[in-house]
């Protein structure tokens, strides 16, 4: 009898064990009323999803303080895949942000990929499933085409706001993101927006189309813009902090404005010749980069890229005035030197570097803090109003025949699980199991 009372101590610590592991996963699962969650700094804000395409997507979010940010996916809920902020795909290193953009390319048209949110310690879904989004069908060649770009300054009016992210749309158009460089400069591919239902291009008057601008710089604030496509190529300044209304603007009145973006906008040179991508001194992550640009339909261009290998090609500039070359080896890392020369005379060039590819980007093997649910509401797509745009409303996911459309918090924002009973249960069932260990060895003795 002695035994066994000495004993109880230790079976009582066992299970006391096991109910903490069990009931600390249930609530970690479902959220609960204890303290020691998550960060609440590093909670996902303003989700919104974008520059959906054939092969990939774009996530965006911000947070209250500087944040690791990345993306589980997969056409799964196992998400087997995860992918980093791009600049910190360019950099090779992992960098907190309060603003990030994570693009996920190289995907299957018209298939269905899920993915969840990973913040700091935290992994993010929606109400306990991973978000959905589907990629768009393979269409034939896009429109002619038309890029919009500019810069974008701090509050003081007089330093470049660097890693911000743009939004722009066009009234029924899947809506296009893209981070600012170094300078402040933007450039956005108007012409491969495409409508809600993903099926199509958008048809836009090139003149008179109303676009809408939304900043979202974090902690640096954000701005709102309105400008017509007759004058977006540069759109004016934007200024964090402000509400702009650019329609009014005709291109002889923009002395007010810079027309000189802190990082040049495409190379142009005569006769509408320009180098669309790379941009001046752009850091890229691939040995393989696409060259691209623009120039008049139908004229021979040649091709010579520079240090330290050498090319030559020539091509022909598409019936939509775009032009692309791709180098036929991988480039060493370094700068390069890109000229372009039509056949009549113009001629224009670029300098860009390739990144090494080492560095020390994390495992991300999402040490969590148990899974964050945020409680969305489904809304339909933001309307848009004259010199309104729908900023608190995270953007709703385009939708193919029935897919639905995606939740995106706004009142709802995630909340991350628990730890706290799980370790108050583990540490009493440690406790009693060695009371009992004790107790068993001092009756032996």
């Amino acid at each position: 009898m002695n035994v066994l009372r000495q004993r109880i101590p230790t079976i009582l610590g066992i299970l006391i064990l096991i109910a903490g592991i069990t009931g600390g996963v249930y609530l970690v699962q479902k959220g609960g009323v204890w303290s020691l969650k998550a960060d609440p700094g590093a909670v996902p804000k303003e989700i919104r999803i974008t520059n959906i395409s054939e092969s990939g997507f774009t996530v965006s979010w911000a947070t209250g303080k500087e944040s690791l940010g990345y993306i589980k996916y997969g056409i799964s809920s196992s998400l087997k895949e995860t992918i980093v902020d791009e600049r910190d795909k360019l950099s090779g290193k992992a960098v907190p942000y309060f603003v990030h953009h994570v693009k996920v390319e190289g995907l299957k048209p018209v298939t269905k990929y899920y993915f969840k949110i990973g913040s700091e310690r935290g992994i993010y879904d929606n109400n306990g499933k991973p978000y959905e989004v589907t990629t768009a069908p393979v269409l034939g060649t896009p429109p002619s085409a038309d890029t919009v770009y500019g810069t974008i300054l701090k509050a003081d009016s007089s330093s470049p706001a660097e890693g911000v992210v743009v939004y722009l749309t066009l009234a029924n158009s899947v809506p296009l993101s893209v981070l600012t460089k170094s300078g402040g400069g933007w450039t956005i591919p108007l012409s491969v927006a495409r409508t809600p239902n993903l099926s199509s291009y958008i048809i836009y008057d090139p003149d008179a189309s109303i676009e809408e601008i939304f900043v979202q710089g974090g902690n640096l604030g954000t701005a709102t813009a309105i400008v017509t496509t007759k004058n977006d190529s540069p759109v004016p300044t934007i200024i964090l902090g402000k509400s702009h209304d650019f329609r009014e603007v005709e291109m002889e009145e923009k002395s007010g404005f810079s027309l000189q973006p802190l990082i040049s906008p495409p190379a142009v040179g005569e006769e509408g010749l320009r180098i669309v991508n790379p941009e001046e001194g752009e850091g890229i992550a691939t040995q393989r980069p696409e060259i691209r640009g623009e120039g008049p339909k139908g004229v021979a261009i040649e091709i010579t890229l520079e240090s330290p290998e050498s090319f030559t090609a020539s091509v022909v500039v598409n019936e939509d005035g775009s032009w692309k070359w791709t180098p036929p080896a991988d480039l060493s890392p370094g700068e390069h030197t890109v000229s372009v020369v039509s056949d009549n005379g113009s001629s224009v060039s670029r300098r860009f570097t390739v990144l090494a590819a080492e560095g020390d980007l994390p495992a991300f093997t999402a040490t969590r803090s148990g899974e964050a649910s945020p409680s969305p509401t489904l809304s339909p797509a933001p309307t848009t109003t004259p010199g309104v745009f729908p900023t608190a409303t995270p953007s709703v996911v385009p939708t193919i025949a029935s897919r639905k459309a995606m939740p995106a918090t706004e009142e709802g924002v995630p909340e991350p699980g628990y730890l706290t009973p799980t370790i108050i249960f583990v540490i009493l069932g440690i406790i009693l199991i060695f009371t009992g260990l004790f107790l068993n060895f001092k009756l032996d003795f």
